[in-house]
Parts: C-alpha cells; sequence; structure tokens
C-alpha cells in the first residue's frame, strides 16, 4: 500500500525558495488556502502572516537577482568579476635563475714581488724613512693633544718628493 505525503505550505516554501526566480507561485497560493482551510481565524491571520513573509522574502531575492542580471546586460564596462577566480590561473611571483649564463672571470695573475728589504738601510740617502723605536713613537703620540698638533705632525712630510718617488719606482718596474 502506498502512502501519500501531503506538502505543507512550509515545505513548498522552502523548495520554492531555492527553485529558478522565473518559476511561478500557483503551488504556494494552493497549499497557502489549503493550509488555512481548517485553522480559527486567529491560527488563519498569524499563519497567513508568517507565510506572507517568507514569500515577500523570496520575492525580494528574486527581484534582486534579476535586477543583477537586467544591470549586468546593460552595463558597458562589463561584469565584475572577484579576483578570487583567477587565484590558479595567474602566477604572482616569478623567479628566474641566471647562475648558468654568467661566465667565470678569468682568473688573476700576479707577477711575483721581488724581496722586500724593510729593515735594511736605504739605497738613496735622500730617504727620511727610517725604522723607529715604540717607545720613541708612542712618546710622540703623548704629546699630540689637539688637532693643530695633528697637522703639524704631518706637515714635516714632503709629500711632492714622496709622489715622486713613487712614480720613478713604478716606471722603474714597468720598463
Amino acid at each position: 500500500m502506498t502512502a501519500y505525503w501531503q506538502l505543507t505550505i512550509w515545505d513548498v516554501l522552502d523548495e520554492i525558495s531555492e527553485a529558478p526566480p522565473t518559476s511561478p507561485l500557483a503551488l504556494v497560493w494552493e497549499c497557502l488556502d489549503a493550509e488555512l482551510e481548517n485553522l480559527p481565524i486567529e491560527a488563519q491571520l498569524s499563519t497567513a502572516a508568517t507565510a506572507f513573509y517568507q514569500i515577500a522574502d523570496i520575492l525580494k531575492s528574486r527581484a534582486e537577482l534579476l535586477l543583477e542580471d537586467v544591470r549586468a546586460h546593460n552595463d558597458t564596462d562589463g561584469p565584475v568579476i572577484s579576483t578570487d577566480i583567477f587565484a590558479g590561473l595567474v602566477r604572482t611571483t616569478m623567479q628566474l635563475d641566471l647562475d648558468d649564463l654568467i661566465e667565470e672571470s678569468p682568473p688573476q695573475t700576479f707577477r711575483p714581488h721581488g724581496p722586500h728589504q724593510f729593515f735594511s738601510t736605504p739605497q738613496n740617502n735622500d730617504s727620511v724613512a727610517a725604522p723607529v723605536e715604540k717607545a720613541n713613537v708612542l712618546a710622540m703620540l703623548e704629546e699630540v693633544t689637539t688637532l693643530e698638533d695633528v697637522h703639524n705632525l704631518a706637515s714635516d712630510e714632503d709629500v711632492q718628493k714622496w709622489k715622486d718617488a713613487i712614480a720613478q719606482y713604478l716606471t722603474q718596474v714597468q720598463q
């Protein structure tokens, strides 16, 4: 034996709220009439008010959908699309490894230096450079207390003479 289940107005309203916006509401009105038929007046008014409230919500959401479609159809800028749908399609960062394309620099070759004679007697007797005892350097530095003393200390050197000596040495080494 087959049992039939009569849909209530609430079942129909749940189904019609998920239906497309163009689906008719005739079944809703029939179910509402059948629901209100056997109820007392107070219950009819309360049930009808709740049903009308839900029907108005369904009509409001349908109207919003239809208005969005009309606006989208008449929009000259095109549809507004959320950027979230492009998250998997668009690359936002990129790393490029160019290490394999860089040439290695040629090895540097240095000419061997001759023996240095730091503490031997200089060949040219006109040089003022000579080894100085550590105690003498410290004693000289104790006398330096102002910036003027530092300038006076440096002014004893003949810079032009040093420059000429270095230039002469470089021309002899490069031959």
